[in-house]
């Protein structure tokens, strides 16, 4: 019945294709060997109603709401599980590997995996085609086989390295075959393949090979080494050649000399006390018997004679500036080539510097001053460099024209020096002549004491007696008499500010110029100052307070100069508005001095006047005892008796009495807190100003503190502590000031509330002390009151013995007999009796365990409280112990073991 269904199924999904990739077929294991099994799993999980899976084109199981059919072919190989969609397949072949895809209608879905099931590797073979090779001759193939195997590659190794292909490796046969063209060195292996496919893999044995190769990198040593800057031996030495090649086998060695072959067949060639008919070329040659090949390496030797000597000389003509000059190098021995050197530089060919063609002779035409300096010549071979002496080269010249130092004028009676110079190679050879006639040799020439008849013409002949030159020089002196005198004079009146004024230069001699100074410095015309032709007069139009100082004028000519002494030149001016310096302001019965000054040049002379009348002369005017009458204006008048001008200044003077007196005193009632005070101050003698200070600070009114109208009244309106203080008056005139005693202020208050010291509570048989004490000033009197009965006086109050009746009130009353003020206090003092027994008791049975066990504390005397103690421990209640209400009475509830212990009772009182 359900067969026809099931292939209307077939045909539905065959014509059914979806897009869905949700899905994914995961094999249990891929790749996989023959005869293993494999599970394909759906994921993730999906349980499919309708749907199949297939082998590429061919139906494994179609899957069916209720069941499911099997292809016949894979019947008994394969299980499926409805609840995961999964299918099972076992006893794999390689014809199962291919693509596996479950389909599904129900739900919809396509997924697709590929499953590869391979053969076992196994008997893997590595063969060559040979392993004895020569170098770039031969081939190397290898060949790598297995017995059983599928799907498989191949990978080749040489050594651990991977061989790979390239110019000369060649794979083949899908990698199995490896060939290396023209073997090399490198090649020797070992060599190894490796077989892979998905299940397993293999290594062959090693192979290696043996190439031959060589003579190859032929190297010659030569011993000794050149030293540096040398290409050659000298004769004598020991020398020896030593050659070395890869070769594989070795190889064996000839050694050849200019061509042909020397009896030495060893990698060595030794050569003894070499002469210089052994340069030439020696060649080695290497020779590999089995490859069959050579190597020849050739090197250069060559045997020279060291130089022995080289000199650097002249041609015997002196170097003279701008003619040409030669020198030679001489040398012994064999010579490569030569080089010249100036100050240690190497000399280079140029315009002026020519080398003959062996370099032995130079040329220097013309020569000049850089060519001045230390010549060598350095002769070279293969095997030495030798120097010469160095040859010191100087360039004789001149002379130039000479220079004559020596004055251009001089005084009559003064000698004269001349000094000639010139430059020139070697130093030149000097004459002197006067007028055209020689008076002397050599580069000094000194004259005598001069005479007007002195001056003329003196000339200078140089000689440089190398190279034959002269030259000449001349000049003139002159001959001239000094100054002898400079005197600054005074033309008319004395210099008055403002006006006109002249000085002149009175002189004696040659005078060439006259200068004029002002204390030192240079002085010039200006619109003030006029010079006269000559500058031997000096005008000042408008003489100045700055044309003051010390004049002085110079005459000169060019051989000497004279200055003359300093003319102090002062101003006169004035008198200006004189100056009054004394008191505006004097007391009587003392004296006065007046002081009057007034610019002026010269100084001016004073006269004093009072109230119109003169009563003094000179500058100091000096009052005696002074009276009020002393009181008006007094008057300076200066006069200068050069420019005949006065001039006039008033100053008054007033006289007042001194202060004499200054006392503070107490207005009204002594100073009480809070209540008002006041202090006046009493003077004597006229008082313009009242100051008041508090402990030497001075006192401003403010919201407490008034002063009176003149300020000699001081108003505490409500006094307070802050007002303690020492307080003092100053009375000011301007004159005279006068400063009080002081008056200590102490601010009178209290007694404020007493304070009690004493013990509360007290035992009967003792005695009580009471202390009363209360901030006052002045300090209280105190009283004494028990129950309302004054008992005592004074601070302290001490009791007799207590007995019960003294418990009451004790009051104290402090009183001030200054502000007439008291204040009380009192205090209640409890008497008792002490406690004078404390027992402890049982009441009733004994102790019995796990009983009502009962203890009484027995006392006398006042108790306040009793306390119970168990081997010296505080004892509190529990659930096993309680205290009656006034603690006198310990019951346990039920006695215990843990109970047995000392017990104690304390009974208290404060």
């Amino acid at each position: 019945m359900e067969y026809p269904l099931v292939c209307v199924l077939f045909l539905v999904l065959l014509n059914f294709t979806t897009d869905v990739s949700g899905q994914a077929v995961v094999p249990s294991m891929n790749p996989l060997a023959v005869g293993s099994n494999v599970t394909l799993n759906l994921v993730p999980q999906s349980p499919i109603t309708i749907g199949t899976w297939s082998y590429e084109t061919t139906i494994i199981i179609i899957v069916y709401p209720g069941g499911s059919s099997v292809s016949k072919m894979y019947q008994g190989r394969i299980s499926f599980n409805h609840s995961s969609s999964e299918l099972s397949i076992s006893s794999l072949q390689l014809n199962d590997s291919g693509r596996y895809t479950v389909q599904g209608m129900e739900p919809v879905l396509n997924a697709v995996v590929t499953l590869s099931v391979q053969e076992l590797i196994s008997n893997l073979t590595l063969r060559a085609n040979a392993i004895d090779l020569v170098e770039l001759n031969d081939t190397a193939i290898f060949t790598c086989s297995v017995s059983s195997g599928t799907s498989l590659s191949y990978r080749w190794l040489n050594g651990s390295s991977e061989v790979t292909a390239s110019d000369r490796v060649r794979l083949g046969g899908g990698n199995s075959t490896l060939t290396i063209v023209s073997v090399t060195r490198y090649d020797e292996g070992p060599f190894r393949c490796e077989v892979i496919n998905g299940i397993s893999n293999g290594t062959s044995q090693p192979i290696g090979l043996n190439v031959r190769y060589g003579p190859s990198n032929l190297t010659m040593m030569v011993l000794p080494e050149m030293t540096i800057g040398h290409t050659a031996y000298n004769t004598g030495s020991d020398i020896t050649l030593s050659c070395s090649a890869q070769s594989k086998p070795d190889v064996s060695y000839k050694w050849m000399f200019n061509g042909a072959f020397l009896n030495e067949q060893s990698p060595q060639l030794s050569l003894q006390s070499t002469r210089e008919n052994q340069t030439g070329s020696y060649a080695c040659l290497a020779h590999n018997n089995v490859t069959l090949r050579f190597a020849t390496l050739t090197t250069m030797i060559k045997i020279v004679e060291p130089i022995s000597a080289v000199a650097l000389n002249s041609d015997g003509k002196p170097p003279i500036l701008d003619q040409s000059f030669t020198l030679r190098c001489e040398v012994t021995g064999p010579v490569d080539y030569i080089r010249w050197l100036m100050n240690s530089q190497l000399i280079s060919l140029n315009n002026r510097t020519i080398f003959s063609t062996d370099n032995k002779t130079m040329v220097i035409n013309p020569i000049q001053f850089s060519d001045s300096g230390e010549y060598l010549c350095e002769a070279f071979n293969a095997v030495s460099n030798l120097k010469s002496m160095a040859y010191k080269l100087v360039v004789n010249f001149g002379p130039e024209r000479p220079a004559v130092t020596s004055p251009d004028i001089a005084m009559t009676g003064q000698s004269v020096t001349f000094n000639c110079s010139a430059s020139s190679q070697p130093l030149s050879q000097f004459s002197w002549f006067f007028n055209g006639s020689q008076v002397a040799s050599g580069s000094v020439y000194e004259t005598g004491s001069l005479t007007l008849a002195s001056h003329g013409e003196y000339t200078c002949v140089a000689f440089n007696n190398i190279t034959g030159r002269n030259s000449t020089v001349s000049k003139m002196l002159t001959v001239v008499a000094p100054v002898t005198m400079s005197i600054v004079k005074v033309i008319g009146a004395q210099p008055i500010l403002n006006e006109k004024f002249s000085l002149t230069c009175e002189t004696a001699g040659t005078v060439y110029s006259i200068h004029w100074m002002r204390n030192g410095w240079p002085l010039y015309a200006d619109n003030r100052t006029d010079f006269s032709m000559n500058n031997n007069t000096l005008t000042f139009n408008s003489v100045q307070h700055s044309d003051n100082g010390d004049y002085q004028c110079s005459a000169y000519n060019p051989l000497s100069n004279m200055t003359s002494p300093d003319y102090r030149l002062t101003v006169n001016y004035g008198p200006e508005m004189p100056i009054i310096t004394g008191p505006a302001l004097g007391e009587t019965g003392h004296s006065v001095i007046f002081n009057c000054s007034a610019s002026s040049q010269p100084l001016s002379q004073f006269s004093w006047f009072f109230n119109g009348s003169q009563v003094a002369t000179g500058s100091v005017y000096k009052i005696g005892s002074l009276t009020l009458a002393s009181h008006g204006e007094y008057t300076c008048v200066a006069f200068n008796n050069i420019t005949c001008r006065n001039s006039t200044v008033s100053k008054m003077l007033t006289v007042v009495a001194p202060v004499t007196m200054s006392i503070v005193k107490v207005i009204g009632a002594q100073p009480i807190l809070n209540e008002k005070f006041s202090l006046t101050c009493e003077t004597a003698g006229t008082v313009y100003s009242i100051h008041w200070m508090r402990n030497g600070w001075p006192l401003y009114a403010d919201n407490r503190t008034d002063f009176s109208m003149n300020n000699n009244t001081l108003t505490l309106n409500s006094v307070q502590h802050s007002d303690n203080g020492d307080y003092q008056c100053s009375a000011y005139n301007p004159l005279s000031n006068m400063t009080s005693p002081e008056y200590r202020l102490t601010v009178n208050y209290g007694p404020e509330r007493p304070v009690i010291t004493s013990p509360d509570i007290a035992m009967t048989g003792h005695s009580v002390t009471f202390n009363c004490s209360a901030s006052s000033q002045p300090l209280s009197q105190f009283s004494w009151f028990f129950n309302g009965s004054q008992v005592a006086t004074g601070s302290v109050y001490k009791t007799s013995p207590l007995t019960l009746a003294s418990l009451g009130e004790y009051t104290c009353v402090a009183f001030n007999n200054i502000t007439g003020r008291n204040s009380t206090v009192s205090k209640m003092l409890t008497v008792i009796d002490p406690v004078t027994m404390a027992t402890v008791k049982v009441i009733g049975a004994q102790p019995i365990a796990d009983y009502m066990f009962t203890l009484t504390c027995e006392t006398a005397g006042s108790i306040y409280s009793i306390h119970w103690m168990m081997n010296g421990w505080p004892l509190y209640a529990d659930n096993r112990t309680d205290f009656s209400m006034n603690n006198n009475t310990l019951t346990f509830n039920s006695v215990q073991h843990s109970d047995n212990g000392d017990y104690q009772c304390s009974a208290y009182n404060p």
